[in-house]
């Protein structure tokens, strides 16, 4: 019988060196962090490339790691974050995004995510690439790789309240990107956004 997963004592096995244990962080969050690479890059081979120094990085410092209730992700997510700052900043981009703490009412579930669904990564990447680097972290982390809000401020190294702010702007952006108006309906859309727009806006991203 498969064994349960639990955060906590593969990140201690982990920090020992267990292979197995270091094999199963690899197989749960390769594949999260190897995307979250990719719609920051639009890459393909150099997200995979990413994904691999990450773990690379993780297994020279992960007898450093404290885990504080099931962290271990966050870590690793927090990694990533550098990792692909460490590429924009050699390539003369700077990479980071400055906000205010103000609190804002986020939108957790609706149209803008059903719009996620319909599209290919590729498209996907192409609609993230027109927010900022904060907003499109919290945008991935929440609704592509599942995390609540405290986990993406563990992330990012935000409260809570900035990563609300900062989910609500990219919403507010995204829906002019797809075209939808206040309401969540579509505008006229045009050229590619049309066949990504849902007939009805509603729905969940899975995992959120």
């Amino acid at each position: 019988m498969e064994r349960e997963w639990d955060p906590v004592e593969v990140a201690s096995r982990a920090a020992r060196y267990d292979r197995e244990a270091f094999a199963e962080l690899f197989d749960r969050f390769f594949e999260g962090i190897r995307r979250y690479a990719y719609f920051h890059t639009g890459d393909e081979d150099l997200a995979d490339d990413m994904a691999a120094e990450v773990f690379s990085q993780a297994l020279a410092s992960i007898e450093n790691f404290t885990d504080r209730g099931g962290t271990i992700g966050a870590w690793l997510y927090g990694i990533a974050r550098n990792v692909v700052a460490g590429h924009f900043r050699k390539s003369g981009r700077v990479h980071e995004v400055g906000l205010s703490d103000e609190l804002a009412e986020p939108e957790e579930h609706g149209p803008v995510q059903t719009v996620f669904e319909e599209m290919s990564n590729l498209e996907l990447y192409e609609a993230l690439s027109t927010l900022p680097d904060m907003q499109r972290d919290v945008v991935v982390l929440r609704f592509i790789e599942g995390y609540d809000v405290d986990g993406v401020a563990r992330i990012v190294g935000k409260r809570p309240g900035a990563v609300r702010a900062l989910q609500h702007r990219a919403m507010i952006s995204l829906r002019k990107v797809f075209g939808l108006g206040p309401d969540g309906k579509p505008r006229t859309a045009s050229g590619g956004l049309e066949r990504m727009l849902p007939e009805e806006a509603g729905g969940v991203v899975p995992g959120v």
